[in-house]
């Protein structure tokens, strides 16, 4: 049983040893804003609050923008912005399941959020770009229009969740290095 206590716990110390440190902080929080930072969770924050995302269209642009501010927002609603976050959103779909007349019975949604974090000084200076992908899926019940669309609904908001995590993730990440290179004031 000890064995396997060290063989789990090896990666874990050699992964200290390194400088690593959790985005998510202790507590089981799933706040990139909460990690544990030590002196510059502070700056992390105000960074955060600084970022201002770009308009997005179509309904799942605008529910993904909410998420987005709400989270680089936080607890610190108000702050002056000093940076931009540009995310398109795309989607493609494809039919997996087939009844034997040929109607369809299920869809996957492969749905890919890129986005470009720039300063708002001029001229403008790009942080950081990435992009995160995600894939999910419902049923299409026979005549059951109603649950059908719940079930897409459904589908689109853990979507939605799911990229507005990975791109505030990704956006931490960014600004958490940016924050580590630049003195403290």
């Amino acid at each position: 049983m000890s064995s396997r206590r060290t063989f789990l716990a090896a990666p874990l110390l050699a992964l200290a040893g390194c400088g690593f440190q959790p985005v998510y902080g202790p507590g089981g929080e799933r706040n990139p804003t909460a990690a544990g930072l030590g002196s510059q969770e502070p700056r992390l924050r105000d960074e955060l609050a600084a970022v201002r995302v770009g308009p997005m269209y179509e309904r799942n642009g605008q529910l993904m923008r909410r998420a987005l501010q709400r989270g680089f927002e936080g607890s610190q609603p108000g702050l002056q912005g000093r940076y931009e976050l540009d995310v398109s959103l795309g989607y493609s779909t494809e039919v997996l399941g087939f009844r034997n007349d040929g109607l369809a019975t299920r869809v996957r949604i492969i749905a890919t959020a890129s986005w470009v974090l720039s300063t708002l000084s001029v001229p403008r200076e790009v942080v950081d770009r990435g992009s995160a992908r995600t894939v999910d899926a419902y049923n299409l019940p026979d005549l059951q229009f109603f649950a059908a669309d719940a079930s897409r609904e459904d589908t689109d908001r853990r979507i939605i969740a799911e990229l507005s995590d990975r791109v505030l993730l990704g956006v931490a990440v960014a600004l958490r290095q940016r924050v580590a290179a630049t003195p403290a004031a």
